[in-house]
């Protein structure tokens, strides 16, 4: 429900992201720059059928984070820890979406970052 979030919403810094739980990918996640925005796709969500079918039932809104996103590969055994890879993911706007993810770029051991 919309009460539940609304605190948040006016209270957080923007843009925001806001996304449904019950979907996959980056199918619905908007970033919204305003609370009228927020609000529009947050009822838009709830109106529309997930691409792995079915409706939302909930939606996650959530401070957005500027800058890379990683994915690091771990193995464990017997409380020793390794990295095995480090990603990048490679973020673009397509479809109208502000980030669609097209895949990840690995980041080598001698690298800057």
């Amino acid at each position: 429900k919309w009460e539940h979030v609304v605190e948040f919403l006016q209270t957080e810094h923007y843009p925001v992201v806001l996304k449904p739980t019950d979907s996959a990918g980056s199918d619905g996640v908007k970033l919204c720059h305003n609370i009228e925005e927020a609000k529009q796709h947050f009822h838009h969500l709830f109106e529309v059928e997930a691409v792995n079918g079915g409706f939302n039932t909930e939606v996650l809104c959530q401070e957005f984070l500027r800058g890379k996103e990683y994915v690091v590969d771990q193995v464990s055994r017997d409380g020793i820890h390794k990295t095995v890879m480090v990603w990048v993911y490679d973020k673009r706007p397509a479809n109208n979406s502000a980030f669609v993810y097209f895949g990840m770029v690995p980041v080598y051991p001698n690298s800057i970052e």
